[in-house]
């Protein structure tokens, strides 16, 4: 019983001496926010959004503005390397046409030397014929210049010649025929071009009648 009441009187003794927890202070409320301070960081906030839809905006433009560049570039790109194309092709059809009236003069020569019935006059008609369908599969055409009215986009006048009997700025003669590539020019005809003679009279330009001598 003794010990039982030594220890009952020892954890007595230590929660004694163990000094009691204090209490946990809770932190006052906050006080409320006035209406000028609510307003004050409501406009703050509206600052900064707009100075940010300012900045999206500048970024949006900056980023339209390389995007039109770009298709501008490509589209400028592209009508080069279409141009370089086109004049290649023009540069290549232009020596092909060459050699085929080459060919046409040569058959011209030689018919006035070999029978027309001869194989070498057939062959080389067969090929000419060839050279004109391989021109006409590439879109050349040859220019229709003899009596046409002169054109200057289409001819080009080589010299004149005075005919009354003709139309005025009429084609004459065609000394080299011209060609267009799918309707543009490739090369134009060289001609001989119509003029009026010195002193004739203008067509729909009336003709002064001699007068009668026996009017007063």
């Amino acid at each position: 019983m003794s010990r039982k009441k030594q220890s009952t009187d020892a954890g007595a003794a230590r929660e004694a001496a163990e000094p009691a927890p204090s209490p946990v202070c809770a932190s006052p409320p906050a006080p409320p926010k006035t209406v000028d301070a609510l307003q004050a960081e409501l406009d703050a906030a509206g600052r900064l959004l707009a100075e940010a839809q300012v900045k999206a905006d500048g970024n949006l433009a900056l980023l339209q503005r390389v995007a039109a560049d770009y298709e501008n570039f490509k589209k400028f790109s592209e009508r080069e390397r279409a141009e370089a194309v086109l004049r290649e092709r023009s540069a290549m059809l232009l020596d092909f046409i060459d050699s085929c009236e080459n060919l046409e003069r040569a058959l011209e020569a030689g018919a006035k030397e070999l029978p027309a019935d001869g194989r070498l006059m057939k062959g080389l008609k067969m090929t000419l014929e060839l050279m004109r369908s391989v021109l006409d599969r590439a879109g050349v055409k040859p220019v229709e210049a003899l009596g046409k009215n002169f054109d200057p986009s289409l001819h080009e006048a080589v010299y004149f010649s005075q005919d009354a009997s003709r139309p005025e700025y009429s084609v004459a003669e065609e000394l080299r025929r011209g060609y267009t590539l799918n309707g543009k020019v490739l090369r134009t005809s060289k001609v001989c071009v119509v003029t009026r003679p010195a002193g004739a009279p203008e067509k729909g330009d009336a003709v002064e009648c001699p007068k009668d001598d026996r009017e007063a």
